[in-house]
């Protein structure tokens, strides 16, 4: 049986450009806590300016989302463009963290049903792809529970320094197309 004081709900939804400093602080905690683990470097990201911000949460080929607790944000995600792709059809996901407090219980699942689900109303995309460092176990579960495919593995040298495989997945969405996928918050409850 459930009641109110057992039941804690979490949320992923789309962010706004006007919640672009609560996004800041949350990647930048991310780039402190985990320096290995992401592309970005934080000592150039603290740095800056509004904008910049402001393009990284919603753009027209960036869109990210926040993971809250209540009203507190603690992780985020997002998805964006390959600007590699000439087509523009093919989308990357990008940037997840979750506070430490929060893992282990199955909240990445939100933050892959949420961009997903963008993914497949974007008129443009037909294919997902989602990398991440080979020793990043939780990562790779949480992309095979969501049905990417292994692709291929790149040497890359890390902003901490160290040198691993960058390991490649992908998902094709074509099929999602044809059904509709609001892209509306994504909510998990979760009983204690």
């Amino acid at each position: 049986m459930t009641n109110a004081s057992a039941t804690k709900d979490f949320v992923c939804r789309p962010l706004e450009r006007d919640e672009w400093q609560s996004f800041k602080a949350i990647r930048l905690e991310a780039l402190q806590k985990e320096p290995g683990v992401f592309g970005g470097i934080l000592d150039i990201e603290k740095n800056q300016p509004q904008d910049y911000w402001e393009d990284w949460v919603h753009s027209g080929k960036t869109r990210c989302f926040g993971l809250f607790h209540g009203d507190a944000m603690i992780g985020c995600t997002g998805i964006v463009t390959d600007r590699t792709d000439a087509t523009g059809t093919t989308a990357l996901l990008i940037a997840s963290y979750i506070q430490e407090a929060h893992r282990g219980r199955g909240l990445s699942g939100l933050l892959y049903k949420a961009r997903l689900a963008y993914a497949a109303n974007h008129p443009d995309w037909t294919r997902v792809i989602v990398s991440h460092r080979r020793s990043n176990e939780q990562s790779r579960r949480a992309n095979q529970n969501h049905g990417f495919v292994h692709t291929h593995d790149e040497p890359k040298t890390w902003p901490d320094g160290m040198t691993e495989d960058n390991v490649f997945y992908t998902l094709d969405i074509t099929d999602r197309k044809t059904r509709p996928h609001p892209a509306v918050a994504i909510k998990k409850t979760l009983t204690t």
